[in-house]
This record gives C-alpha cells, structure tokens and sequence, in this order.
C-alpha cells in the first residue's frame, strides 16, 4: 500500500504541475481564477510552481525516498501561503481553499504512506 500511496501522492503533483504549466488559465479557472488575474508576473511564479512540482512528482513517482520525504514539508508550506492567499484576498478564496483542499488531500495521502511504512518493531 505504500506504493499505490508514494504513486498516488507523484500523480496528483504531476497532474497538478502539468495544468499549471501547460494550460494555467483553464486551469486556474477550475480554482475560480479568472483570466484577467494571471498577469505576466503572476504566471511565471505559477511557471515556478509547475517546475518545483513537476520535478518532485516525477522523482517520487520514479521511487525518490528523498522526494517522497520532501512532500510533507513542502505541503506544509504550501498551506501557510493559499492561508495567507485566503486571508490578504491576493487570490480568489476559492482559489485559495481549494488549493489547501488539494494540499491537504497530498497531506492525508503522505501520513497515512508513513504510518504505513513504519514495521511494527518501530512503534515499540
């Protein structure tokens, strides 16, 4: 089970990484961005973003521990920001809660992979 979790955790990354840089204004617009909101200065953080998770999806989805590892921190992160998104409005609220919803889902996925690779000998 830990695979199908370390695969499902790389596909939802990729999936993600792969709208954000190849489509971002239809995919932004799943999250309620519109079109007029992704600037050209917006749109290379978003390109940022695609290449940071890309990169991590494709390394954990290739069995990187260390990618594998890097997703709950780096989710960790990533729900302080759509929070602030939330709260200064610099995105739609519903952009930004659904985003920490997507974020949260990788968050679920990655602890229960790590209780999940844990052997009963380390929990004594």
């Amino acid at each position: 089970m830990d695979e199908r979790a370390s695969q499902g955790m790389a596909g939802i990354a990729a999936i993600v990484a792969l709208g954000t840089a190849f489509s971002p204004r239809l995919f932004f617009g799943v999250f309620g961005i519109r079109p007029e909101d992704v600037n050209g200065t917006a749109l290379f953080g978003w390109h940022l973003f695609a290449v940071r998770t890309g990169l991590l999806a494709l390394l954990a989805a290739r069995g990187s521990r260390t990618a594998l590892d890097a997703f709950l921190p780096i989710q960790l992160l990533d729900q302080a920001v759509f929070w602030q998104a939330f709260v200064t409005r610099s995105v739609p609220r519903r952009a930004s809660l659904m985003a920490a919803a997507v974020s949260a889902l990788i968050i679920a996925v990655d602890l229960y992979r790590r209780s999940a690779s844990r052997s009963p000998s380390d929990s004594a």
